[in-house]
């Protein structure tokens, strides 16, 4: 096989936000091997496309009384959900030994169409860039390029540019990068903070403070637990946060069995100190950079949360003052009990480039031989 075909995005990993424009550049090569007879190669055409696909997990079915998708000739039947139209990047291109070729195309991305890339339980959704080209004397050779994509935000009110004529040389118009976190950071911006009162059988256990419900993908979410003037007293807490992953299906009537079957759980960050004798306690979990921020399609919707575990006893620790000293003895047992709140936060896209610190398992080359 003489050709090389490479093709390469226009970023070190390939991590883009809906709505942006992606880039592909492809280099043929005619790669002739010594001790063989050097001839011409040609090509019949070659073409770049962007697909998504959805994968429905193995223990859900596809309802029969629904119709799939449509599909294309690039793609495995009944799963791609989009599309976009194949660019023909040459036809009948011929390279002499050890010439090669390179071509440039632009595929701007849908801001609505397309699905964030997404390893759920029940429901996947996974995007790339399918580069296709045919030998005269061979079958179609097909290359895959996975990329991932982050849900964007505030794109429908873009940010305005003064209209001053004196200035419009001047001023360029802000990218979808600029517009997307100018939206995110207004929407996390802390502007008071929210207090809940967790009560357990009639009785406060702990004052919860926030300081905001939305943050974007690698943040921290941080709070503050108030245990003073409670009754009952709290021996351990954990704090975790978690997806919800919940499978869409307007054709089958929710219950308790079935919303069982289409919720899934994952827990992404968690700790669980000791809070005996302690007055207050504070936390911080982070939200990776990897995982996908809040979303619903017509398959799927992924929420966020904080979710809280107590475990509180109904008996008071017996506490002695002795010259100034306050001692305490630990019972051999104590009776316990637990109960659980959760509430929901709001998890924004971040930056691709900031996302790419961390997620590099989207690489932005893929080659193949022909």
């Amino acid at each position: 096989m003489p050709l090389e075909v490479t093709a390469s995005l226009d970023r070190d990993v390939a991590i883009y936000l809906a709505g942006e424009t992606l880039r592909v550049t492809v280099t043929i090569q005619n790669v002739t091997n010594r001790g063989k007879i050097s001839q011409t190669e040609q090509l019949a055409w070659g073409s770049v496309q962007f697909i998504c696909e959805r994968t429905i997990g193995a223990s859900t079915k596809w309802p029969s009384n629904r119709p799939r998708p449509p599909t294309t000739s690039m793609v495995r039947p009944a799963s791609t959900v989009y599309s976009s139209q194949p660019n023909i990047i040459f036809c009948e291109l011929k390279l002499a030994p050890n010439q090669s070729k390179q071509f440039t195309c632009d595929i701007p991305l849908s801001r609505n169409s397309i699905p964030p890339t997404f390893r759920g339980t029940l429901v996947k959704y996974s995007n790339r860039v399918t580069v296709a080209v045919s030998h005269v004397q061979a079958h179609i050779r097909i290359a895959n390029l996975p990329v991932r994509i982050i849900p964007s935000v505030g794109l429908e009110a873009k940010l305005s540019i003064p209209e001053n004529p004196f200035l419009a040389s001047t001023m360029t118009k802000p990218t979808v990068i600029e517009t997307v976190m100018a939206t995110v950071d207004d929407l996390t911006m802390s502007r008071k903070s929210l207090a809940y009162s967790l009560v357990h059988s009639s009785s406060r256990v702990a004052l919860l403070t926030l300081p905001k419900k939305a943050y974007k993908l690698g943040d921290d979410v941080c709070g503050y637990l108030d245990f003073k003037d409670s009754k009952t007293p709290c021996v351990q807490y954990s704090a975790s946060i978690e997806t919800e992953e919940k499978m869409i299906d307007p054709d089958v009537e929710e219950n308790e069995e079935t919303e069982h079957k289409r919720k899934i759980t994952k827990t992404h960050s968690l700790i669980s100190p000791i809070t005996v004798f302690t007055e207050d306690s504070t936390f911080r979990l982070n939200i990776p950079l990897g995982a996908a921020p809040t979303f619903s399609t017509d398959s799927v919707q992924l929420k966020w949360k904080i979710r809280f575990v107590f475990v509180v006893s109904s008996q008071e620790y017996a506490v002695h003052v002795k010259d100034n000293i306050v001692h305490s003895n630990a019972p051999t047992e104590v009776p316990v009990e637990s109960f659980s709140w959760s509430t929901e936060i709001l998890v924004l896209p971040c930056k691709p480039q900031n996302a790419a610190l961390l997620d590099t398992t989207f690489p932005n080359t893929v080659s193949l031989s022909v």
